[in-house]
């Protein structure tokens, strides 16, 4: 007992720092009753929409599938994932997920988010005790204001980028140890560690620590000869750290190549985004909301205690005068990047971002509190004429947001009053005489941890989340029908017409066609929006396949919605499902099979690799795609048929002149309609094709007074099935629109000719790819070429990671219509093996295992010595 009383009492700072950030976001969650205390989610916007299939998908990773690792067929067709997992998933803290699976995820994930805002806190803390800068009470009350930073609040859904906030403090220790002798490897090893866990965290931490090691060498400063010193060991630590990343940033930056890269910023505006003075907004107590997230100031909130700290840093004459210059040199760069616009782009890697701007804020909000922390250092004290200064600011800035409080839509003037107090209470406690210096700092950590409280609650009360039910029911509904599928085939796509999120297939582990994904390559979404579904930069729906495209793509199974009830919402309509085989009924699932599938790979036509696209017209794309399979032109032109509409009429619109495609609403209080009827001469399945100008519930289409279901978000042509088997039924579509003006481009109707279909794919099964073995990055069968002009294709997406050979010889893959693995191959029977290996992983293994082991050597050979006390 006696031993454990004196643990915690020499490490009850620590302690309270862990406990304190953790306990109120807890008891926090606890009131907004998040499973399994209630039946809500921490779950919003890109958690609930990407983040949590992810998470479902490490756990199949690690428990079913390792090769995954590298290469998946569930991120859309098939792509690379080692530059996920360096984004999203290379958190220790992901491993919570495996002890909570199924509806149990969603808690796993609250789980992680609680501890990393613990750590984030006990971080802090531990720089502060192993600096010498602060001890007792101030550790938690300081820590405190870090975990719980306006940062963190605000991007708790973005739990990869909370581990950065765990980091960035040992790697700040890092460079304090640097400036002690026989002090280095903390730097290195923790920025390596960083590096990994997220390399864009990571690299907004580079570039940061490049400022603060500035002003670091100054406030350090000796002599020229020990700065040189230091400095070397500064350039050797941060060239050590990215060679022991080595392994997974260098693959990964050619996936960013492949990637996001290629949206990089080629021409810079100089100039400021907005008037800087809305930051003050952001000093005030709950700013933050929905509205924030796609664009907003720069979330740096950090309590009254950090501002009055940081002002009077600059204004305190025990402070050198040359660390403080250095010091506003540091704050003038970090202020002047979160609104000039050049600076903003180098912090987001020369990308904007999508959502989420200002991302690097919280090394603003560590920065402010490091100030802080010194002037506390240096002075602990406070005068009341030392607070006039920031006072005087302070107030200002409040009265500027208060005056101008009807701008922000997450403020109200009871938040800046609530500021206000907090602002008078520390600024009292402050000013305490010396013989309550006992108790000052408990009250401070009182004050200080109402305040930061105060603005993680009336933050996150902004925000909407999804419910337990939602997401749970949903799941378990996917996964067992997944489940229900038959297995007969080594490699088969699942299709569905309804859908939660874009990632469904890393959530359920099935090979599917949607995806929703910062690293995915554009080539993907380029080719899915040409052939009519709806895609957008890093995105695919997967919700607009016609028959030949289900045919093309290997969708051997359809799931279909049979539910009138949320549970699983339906995402499209697919009347042509009824020429599919249904094979069973699980739940409100049922499961049909397509006889017209082709396999992962066939014989084609050499013609596919000189494909040319047919753009904004899918239609039309997909014959051509025909055509080029197969060599015939014939079959590619019946495909579809063009079909005519047998009239048009309107109601409260007409027509804008010159314009024909373009009509105006008459009275803008009521909704204008423009209506087709037309009457299928066939029991053929008919398409409709709609222009990107209706994106985004533009317009609402209804068939025969039924609402048509279609997914809202789309930049190219989309394709979709009105009707199946409606022989002489007249059909009337009706698209009516609650704007005063609308493009109706590309409204055109097509009937697909089911004979011809399965001419197509009867051809095509001919030489199919006998596959023997097949893997996520592991393909082998066989194949036989019956004519010298045909080609080996696949509807493998084409990368460079793929390796290909035909008899055991290699060869070289070329791109077949512009997307896919083609493998020209000679008339016979050949042996075929396809392996994923990522580009430059061996490579940048091999860097980091010898990097790691002369780093290991150069610390045995330093500590021998030593110990010798020979240097």
């Amino acid at each position: 007992m006696t031993r454990l009383y004196t643990f915690l009492r020499r490490h009850y700072a620590l302690g309270l720092s862990f406990l304190l950030p953790f306990a109120i976001i807890f008891i926090y969650g606890l009131s907004r009753h998040v499973f399994p205390f209630g039946g809500q989610t921490i779950m919003t916007v890109d958690l609930g929409q990407q983040y949590i299939d992810f998470f479902a998908y490490f756990r199949t990773t690690l428990l079913q599938h390792p090769d995954t690792f590298f290469y998946s067929f569930a991120k859309g067709l098939g792509g690379d994932m080692l530059g996920v997992w360096a984004y999203y998933l290379m958190s220790p803290f992901n491993l919570l997920v495996l002890l909570t699976p199924g509806k149990w995820l969603s808690f796993g994930v609250w789980l992680m988010v609680l501890l990393k805002y613990g750590f984030s806190g006990l971080s802090f803390a531990y720089y502060l005790k192993k600096s010498r800068l602060l001890s007792g009470w101030w550790l938690p009350t300081l820590s405190l204001t870090y975990a719980l930073s306006g940062f963190a609040i605000a991007n708790q859904f973005n739990v990869m980028w909370l581990d950065a906030m765990i980091w960035l403090p040992l790697v700040v220790l890092g460079i304090e140890q640097l400036f002690e002798r026989q002090r280095f490897w903390l730097y290195p090893l923790s920025l390596a560690a960083l590096l990994i866990i997220n390399y864009y965290m990571g690299y907004m931490v580079c570039l940061f620590v490049v400022a603060y090691f500035f002003w670091a060498s100054v406030h350090h400063f000796k002599t020229w000869r020990q700065t040189c010193l230091v400095y070397l060991k500064f350039a050797g630590g941060s060239i050590l750290a990215g060679l022991l990343a080595a392994w997974l940033l260098l693959p990964t930056f050619f996936q960013l190549t492949q990637s996001k890269g290629q949206y990089t910023i080629q021409k810079i505006h100089w100039k400021i985004d907005y008037n800087p003075l809305k930051i003050l907004s952001k000093l005030v107590v709950g700013n933050f909301n929905f509205d924030q997230m796609p664009k907003g100031e720069p979330n740096i909130f950090v309590g009254s205690l950090i501002l009055i700290g940081f002002i009077t840093y600059f204004l305190t004459r025990k402070i050198p005068i040359k660390e403080r210059l250095a010091a506003l040199l540091v704050t003038g760069f970090l202020g002047l990047s979160l609104c000039f616009e050049p600076l903003d782009l180098l912090w987001h890697g020369m990308q904007f971002p999508v959502w989420y701007p200002y991302r690097f804020s919280y090394v603003i909000s560590f920065w402010l509190i490091v100030l802080a922390v010194q002037r506390l250092h240096y002075q602990p004290q406070f005068k009341w004429y030392s607070l006039l200064a920031p006072l005087l600011l302070l107030a200002a800035s409040l009265a500027y947001t208060f005056k101008h409080v009807k701008t922000f839509s997450a403020l109200s003037e009871r938040q800046v009053l609530l500021s206000v107090g907090f602002l008078i209470a520390v600024s009292l406690i402050l000013m305490l005489p010396a013989r309550f210096k006992r108790y000052t700092t408990i009250f401070l950590l009182l004050v200080t941890g109402g305040e930061m409280t105060a603005n993680a609650v009336l933050s996150l009360n902004q925000i909407s989340y999804v419910s337990q039910k939602d997401y749970a029911d949903y799941t378990e509904q996917l996964q067992s029908a997944v489940a229900a599928v038959p297995n007969k085939v080594p490699f088969q796509r699942i299709g569905k017409t309804f859908m939660r999120t874009k990632n469904d297939p890393m959530q359920a582990n099935y090979f599917g066609g949607s995806h929703f994904n910062s690293m995915l390559e554009p080539s993907y979404p380029k080719f899915m929006g040409s052939i009519g579904e709806p895609a957008g930069d890093g995105s695919v729906a997967d919700t607009n396949q016609t028959m030949f495209t289900d045919a093309l793509l290997s969708y051997r199974y359809y799931l279909n919605s049979t539910s009138v009830q949320a549970t699983v919402p339906r995402s499209t309509n697919k009347p042509d499902l009824s020429d599919y085989r249904q094979i069973k009924q699980n739940g409100q699932i049922a499961i049909y099979q397509n006889d017209n599938a082709l396999p992962l790979g066939f014989a084609a036509s050499d013609k596919v690799l000189k494909h040319k696209v047919t753009a904004d017209y899918p239609i039309l794309e997909q014959g051509n795609i025909a055509t080029k399979l197969t060599d015939n032109p014939t079959l590619g032109n019946q495909l579809f048929t063009l079909q005519y509409f047998n009239t048009v009429s309107y109601q409260n619109t007409k027509q804008k002149p010159k314009l024909n495609e373009t009509f105006l609403r008459i009275n803008s209080k009521k909704d204008a309609h423009v209506t087709y009827t037309f009457t299928p001469t066939t029991n053929d399945p008919y398409y409709l094709t709609l222009g990107s100008s209706l994106e985004k519930n533009a317009v609402r289409l209804t068939l025969n007074g039924q609402p048509i279901t279609q997914y809202d978000t789309f930049r190219d042509t989309v394709a979709l099935n009105l009707t199946n088997k409606a022989l002489g039924k007249p059909q009337t579509l009706d698209i009516a629109f609650s704007k005063d003006e609308i493009w109706l481009q590309n409204i055109n109707l097509y009937s697909l000719n089911l004979e011809t279909l399965s001419k197509i794919t009867t051809q095509l099964k001919q030489s199919p790819l006998h596959i023997k073995h097949f893997s996520n990055t592991h393909i082998s069968g066989d194949i036989t070429i019956k004519h010298k002009n045909q080609v080996l294709m696949t509807t493998i997406p084409y990368a460079p990671g793929w390796q290909v050979t035909v008899d055991n010889h290699p060869v070289k893959a070329v791109k077949g219509l512009k997307n896919f693995i083609a493998v020209p191959l000679k008339a016979g029977h050949h042996q075929i093996k396809l392996t994923y290996r990522p580009p430059y992983f061996k490579l940048g293994l091999l860097i980091s295992v010898v990097s790691g082991l002369i780093a290991i050597l150069i610390a045995i050979i330093t500590r021998y010595f030593r110990r010798r006390r020979l240097f």
